[in-house]
């Protein structure tokens, strides 16, 4: 007969979205039938609320029972120890609970994966022409001696597809047997594009993706590998950070300024970087963020720790970046080549060409289509027209659920946010005049031109956009066929503009970017000089680039202007080859030299923009952390008076609180870019921050209701 009259009780956290300023943990007591069994990380079925939920055990306690002053509910069931978490996950689940100020239990129930007995009936699809170029024992030593020697890395570079070759031999020489490594990519097609090349250099069975791509039989197979350790490598999305690592050792984040490495859609709103740093902080692993042109906070943080502040120019006021070997740049190149054209929309129109495409863009594709080759072309915008207006009053036809511009799309008028659809409009609703026109240029007006321009011809011609492909199947197979070469010209939006690797891919053709670089945010032109630079980096002998403008004088172009004379430029693979083995000549010397003021004067005048004007004003990132609040609500009266009442209560709140007023500063709230959404009005109020004490921060933000959306790091602030 037990005589002992302590009873072990289960601290559970559990899987469901609870108010952020409530209890996160619950008791429950253990039967005795589960106490020999029962351990912190376990997966386990208790009652909540009149339901039977998940739940995770985070940690055990013997209590005395007549200590108890009320009685508690049993655990009911413990779940196969599969879907147990580490104790170093749970550690990274109340991180991203407490920093993105997220309820504790949304955290566990993304982390932990549906169970599942039931085996994938098909395999993880990827390329299977997948060719990586090789690179030499040289610089591989190079970055392994950096890796000794630091424990995070910002890896510069020039490279292209044989960056892949880079980290699968820097992940052999870097681990032992027992060891694990993360390699992390900004979107699931690069996985697709690029995996297979790592599945070629180790065992099958050594690697897992983990994505949320995957179909649920999928994914809880490829966990599995990492759980038991058959896995050593992981490559995934941003998802795969939440993966149940044993041991831990390397990340490599790919192109770690990509902005798809944020989730800004729905809660927890992380960022993957930054997810990924805490992990390496967490397992004492080495991290290696890998770009050819690092986001500004990346630049500034490792410039910060470990360089010295440039140097100037004895002749020039110009800052030099020579010390960017500190912490390793390989050879970086910004490429002003003749396959690089410039071109001025305004010059074609005073020619007499009134053609979305330039002469030189026409002449260019139809030398491409005769040469077997394929090109793309980008816009930034949907639809047919982008704006369509009452010349007589000026009226711009918005949509009336979300007061977005509509586009003209097939025949009718369409909504983006909504994808509400009208007929057009052929009488104004305001002045009640005719005068209607559209104007503006989208993808599918792009789509017409050029397939004008080859008509009667065996062209295969493909749009790809959100209205094309409004699943993440239909995506795929659009670029399966752009890879397998059944499609001569793609045109598109955002989603054309991927890491295509293809020999056959002879032009891109990138039309009015002044739509992306007039974006009003604190990060547009940072995001303006990623774009540019990748899109040049690309520019090769058998590469094209064409980028048409109305707005040739921005300063962002100045990177791509032809202030040499033309030269032989290089393929990807010669690049890379020349980068890795080839001593540099004394010209090479000097343009590397140039090529490497341009990106350090860019930083250095973003960051020196970013600073805050004046000692009692608080700048943008990396000198300060960015809240976003967001409400919504049918009324937009009713969204308006909370989003001011809201301001007034955290502005008396800093005001009154010494500990607050020089850590905190607060905008005036303010309409929403996408002012309505699906019938809900939006307003926001952005919170800078320079606040280290998580603590202190979130009792500020406990002010807030839980009707409000709370996004830390915003990717826009709009």
């Amino acid at each position: 007969m037990k005589t002992d009259n302590k009873k072990l009780i289960a601290k559970v956290i559990p899987a469901v979205k609870m108010p952020r300023n409530t209890m996160q943990v619950f008791s429950y007591a253990v039967p005795d039938k589960f106490e020999k069994k029962i351990k912190i990380g376990m997966s386990v079925k208790v009652p909540f609320r009149n339901q039977k939920i998940t739940g995770l055990v985070c940690n055990l306690e013997k209590e005395v029972i007549k200590e108890m002053k009320y009685k508690l509910k049993d655990v009911e069931k413990l779940l196969d120890d599969s879907v147990s978490l580490s104790e170093e996950q749970i550690k990274l689940a109340k991180h991203i609970a407490d920093y993105y100020y997220v309820p504790l239990g949304l955290v566990i129930k993304i982390i932990i994966p549906l169970i599942t007995k039931n085996k994938p009936r098909k395999k993880i699809e990827l390329n299977p022409n997948c060719k990586i170029s090789e690179i030499k024992k040289t610089e591989i030593n190079k970055l392994l001696k950096e890796i000794k020697s630091k424990n995070k890395i910002l890896f510069i570079h020039n490279l292209q597809s044989s960056k892949h070759s880079l980290y699968c031999e820097t992940i052999k020489k870097r681990m032992k047997e027992k060891e694990q490594a993360l390699v992390l990519f900004p979107e699931y097609f690069d996985i697709y594009n690029f995996a297979k090349f790592y599945f070629d250099k180790f065992k099958d069975d050594k690697i897992a993706i983990l994505t949320s791509e995957l179909t649920k039989n999928q994914y809880f197979n490829e966990w599995g590998k990492i759980k038991n350790e058959s896995a050593k490598i992981t490559i995934g999305t941003r998802q795969a950070v939440f993966a149940p690592f044993k041991n831990l050792k390397l990340i490599i984040a790919d192109n770690e300024q990509s902005s798809n490495y944020k989730q800004w859609d729905m809660n927890p709103r992380y960022h993957g970087i930054k997810v990924a740093e805490k992990l390496a902080e967490i397992w004492k692993a080495k991290i290696i963020l890998s770009s050819q042109v690092p986001s500004v906070e990346s630049y500034y943080g490792i410039k910060n720790k470990y360089l010295n502040e440039p140097r100037q120019s004895k002749n020039k006021k110009v800052p030099q970046i020579s010390n960017f070997k500190r912490f390793y740049n390989l050879q970086f190149t910004i490429h002003n080549s003749s396959n690089i054209d410039l071109i001025d929309i305004n010059i074609e129109r005073q020619k007499g060409n009134y053609s979305v495409l330039s002469e030189e863009l026409q002449d260019s594709l139809l030398k491409n289509i005769y040469k077997k080759k394929q090109a793309i072309i980008f816009i930034p915008r949907l639809g047919n027209n982008t704006i369509t207006q009452c010349k007589d009053c000026k009226w711009i036809a918005q949509c009336e659920n979300c007061k977005t511009t509509l586009i003209s799309y097939a025949n009718y008028l369409y909504c983006q946010k909504c994808h509400k659809k009208i007929e057009l409009i052929k009488k104004c609703p305001k002045c009640a005049g005719q005068n209607i026109s559209s104007f503006g240029y989208g993808s599918e007006k792009i789509e017409a031109e050029i397939k004008k321009l080859f008509e009667n011809k065996n062209i295969k011609i493909n749009r790809l956009d959100s209205n094309v492909a409004s699943s993440k199947s239909k995506q795929l197979k659009i670029y399966k066929n752009f890879i397998d070469r059944k499609i001569d010209i793609l045109i598109g939006t955002q989603m054309v503009l991927k890491n295509w690797n293809l020999e056959n891919l002879a032009l891109t053709a990138i039309l009015f970017p002044e739509i992306i670089f007039n974006q009003p945010n604190f990060n547009s032109r940072e995001r303006s000089f990623q774009f540019l630079i990748s899109l040049c980096n690309k520019a090769s002998e058998n590469h094209r680039i064409i980028i048409q403008t109305y707005k040739t004088d921005n300063d962002i172009f100045k990177t791509v202007r032809k202030n040499n004379p033309p030269r032989r430029s290089l393929s990807a693979e010669e690049c890379d080859e020349k980068a890795c083995n080839s001593p540099e000549s004394s010209t090479e010397r000097l343009q590397r030299s140039k090529n490497e003021e341009v990106l350090g004067k860019f930083y250095l005048d973003e960051i020196k923009n970013r600073k805050a004007i004046s000692k009692n004003k608080i700048g943008y990132p990396p000198f300060a952390q960015l809240i976003k609040l967001i409400y919504k609500d049918f009324n937009p009266r009713n969204c308006q008076a909370e989003a001011e009442r809201v301001f007034r209560v955290l502005n008396r709140k800093i005001t009154n609180d010494k500990n607050l007023k020089n850590q905190f500063e607060i905008i005036k709230p303010f309409p929403a870019s996408n002012y309505k959404e699906f019938d809900k009005y939006r307003w926001h109020i952005i919170i800078k921050s320079v606040c280290k004490n998580i603590e202190l921060r979130n009792s500020l933000l406990n002010l807030v209701k839980k009707e409000w959306i709370i996004d830390v790091d915003p990717d826009s602030v709009l």
